[in-house]
């Protein structure tokens, strides 16, 4: 295990960095050096059947940084985040003790969530440090910024972009400094150490774009979640006059890897489509994580909060795995409103078990260009798996 010791690329990254102005939040290439504020104030209630009282969470999340362009093509980062509780937590965070509230996992915690030493010419690019990680739709790899706390990779990343439209990019993980933040008690659950080659391969098409990718995975503080996973994924869009059309369709398999006790193969498969206009659009979509029966199909460096409901009931695919079917719309009302409705229907991969549906629904409002509403709302519906459970969140946010 490698859990007492500082990564080499947090240490490279941060004597490179050695004697720049603080940096940066915003993954945003920039060609200037700028300073980043963003804060956002979320208010969640839950309502959870398991439980006789309901759950209001009230946090803050303050992230401040600095990105500096020393030279051309050549820029650095810092970022530091911050997440606090307010008024008081009559909520769980799955790190105060209080099991007597339904659970909203964002815990008060700090840390350095990100500094990195980069250079980009537009053809090549690489940074070295703590950085964010965010690959396609984020189902495998993400910064997960839904949470308060984002999670960030100690990493070595790198593209190439030639002209014949293709992309490589190689990306080595050391270390994943999760979303629960720097402070959780669980040194289990707050830095996992890895070991782990990603390889994504991006062509432009005539219609859409392919993507390849192989991700080998070893990580030596969950060995449960070393795996490989390879897949292909085909995405685009195409207008018709004032009509688009947006579509996805994704295949891979996983299997366990290295120092994984669990032996297993499963598959995954993605297709989902949308048309409309600017102010409505129709949403169709199917996914499936498999399982072998024991054990199914898992993306825990990945996005949760924006796959299979928004209630988060499925944070861990069942053994008998997760069958996903979705219908919805979405569009904007005008250049400042925006909206969109979801339904979910969840069945077992493997027989025909029930396990519930859920509505998401969602309205977001920009105030100004910096200040930004939203209002969220899930409702997992169970049937008899798990148990219902209703969260609504409000939030502001601002960015400079």
């Amino acid at each position: 295990m490698r859990r007492n010791r500082r990564s080499w690329l947090w240490w490279i990254g941060l004597a490179l960095l050695a004697g720049s102005a603080p940096a940066v939040y915003a993954d945003t290439a920039v060609d200037v050096s700028t300073p980043i504020v963003d804060l956002r104030y979320r208010y969640a209630n839950i309502d959870n059947a398991a439980f006789s009282r309901t759950a209001n969470a009230n946090t803050l999340r303050i992230l401040l940084g600095y990105r500096w362009v020393f030279a051309q093509n050549w820029a650095a980062d810092i970022e530091g985040s911050d997440t606090v509780a307010l008024f008081g937590s009559r909520y769980n965070d799955t790190a105060n003790g209080k099991t007597q509230f339904p659970s909203e996992s964002d815990p008060p915690s700090k840390q350095v969530s990100a500094a990195w030493v980069g250079y980009d010419d537009g053809t090549i690019a690489a940074r070295i440090g703590r950085q964010y990680i965010n690959l396609d739709n984020q189902r495998f790899f993400t910064s997960g910024l839904w949470r308060q706390t984002p999670q960030s990779f100690d990493a070595l990343s790198t593209s190439w972009k030639l002209q014949s439209g293709t992309t490589l990019q190689y990306i080595y993980l050391d270390k994943a400094l999760r979303s629960v933040g720097h402070d959780y008690p669980d040194p289990l659950q707050r830095e996992w150490d890895l070991k782990a080659n990603l390889l994504h391969v991006d062509q432009v098409l005539p219609i859409g774009k392919l993507s390849a990718y192989d991700y080998l995975v070893e990580n030596d503080t969950q060995a449960k979640y070393s795996w490989r996973t390879a897949g292909l994924r085909w995405s685009g869009k195409q207008a018709f006059s004032d009509y688009k059309l947006v579509w996805a369709a994704e295949f891979a398999q996983q299997n366990s890897w290295r120092n994984n006790p669990l032996h297993y193969i499963a598959d995954y498969h993605l297709i989902e489509a949308s048309f409309g206009v600017d102010t409505i659009n129709a949403k169709l979509g199917n996914e499936v994580l498999g399982s072998n029966g024991k054990v199914g199909f898992s993306s825990p460096y990945g996005s949760n909060h924006g796959f299979n409901g928004w209630a988060s009931e499925f944070k861990n695919t069942p053994a008998t795995g997760l069958d996903d079917r979705y219908i919805g719309a979405f569009g904007q009302f005008s250049k400042v409103f925006g909206w969109s409705v979801l339904w979910h229907d969840f069945y077992a991969e493997r027989g025909s078990r029930h396990y519930g549906s859920e509505t998401n629904a969602a309205l977001t409002y920009s105030l100004s260009k910096q200040l930004s509403a939203e209002l969220d709302y899930a409702d997992y519906r169970s049937d008899g798996y798990l148990v219902g459970e209703r969260k609504a969140w409000l939030s502001l946010e601002y960015k400079y």
